[in-house]
């Protein structure tokens, strides 16, 4: 997928040197990050903590809000010149348009060398294979060491949501 949690992901490995690729079959970037919010963008809450989350292992949010707390992605917003105000509990949204929020990924993914295949169908994943993955594609097929699926949900099946990462 090439939404949010997908895009994020990417940057943080590429940054680590790892060579990476997105595939998406929509033909955007980001779909639900431009319609959230009323199409401004809701790109954190600064008031959320491990008490907002439910998780079958309580620890893994409090680990993870550590090594990337909500002031990490503001940052990034305030380095892009991307005017943003405070709604109600902490909610952060742009002034603007969310597709500036998208235009951040995609410059970061940029940067951390992410290549990015959109309108690329995914068909079939088969592990356990040397090196690791082979994943079937509409432009033939790929191998990797790691996989990430973030697929997203079935909430929005007008934006192109499938049920693909549940199956």
């Amino acid at each position: 997928g090439a939404g949010g949690a997908a895009m994020m992901c990417a940057i943080h490995a590429g940054r680590r040197g790892r060579s990476v690729v997105i595939l998406d079959h929509a033909s955007k970037l980001g779909g639900k990050i431009l319609i959230s919010g009323g199409g401004r963008c809701n790109f954190t809450n600064i008031g959320a903590g491990p008490a907002n989350y439910v998780s079958e292992n309580p620890h893994f949010c409090t680990s993870a809000l550590a090594r990337y707390p909500p002031e990490n992605f503001i940052q990034w917003v305030r380095e892009h010149g991307i005017p943003f105000h405070e709604k109600k509990l902490g909610q952060l949204f742009c002034d603007g348009s969310a597709q500036a929020i998208v235009n951040l990924l995609k410059t970061e993914c940029d940067r951390a060398g992410v290549e990015i295949r959109l309108g690329s169908k995914v068909g079939k994943i088969s592990g356990a294979t040397d090196p690791g993955f082979v994943i079937q594609t509409t432009e033939g097929n790929l191998t990797c060491n790691s996989l990430v699926i973030a697929t997203g949900g079935l909430s929005i099946p007008k934006l192109g949501a499938t049920g693909f990462g549940y199956e």
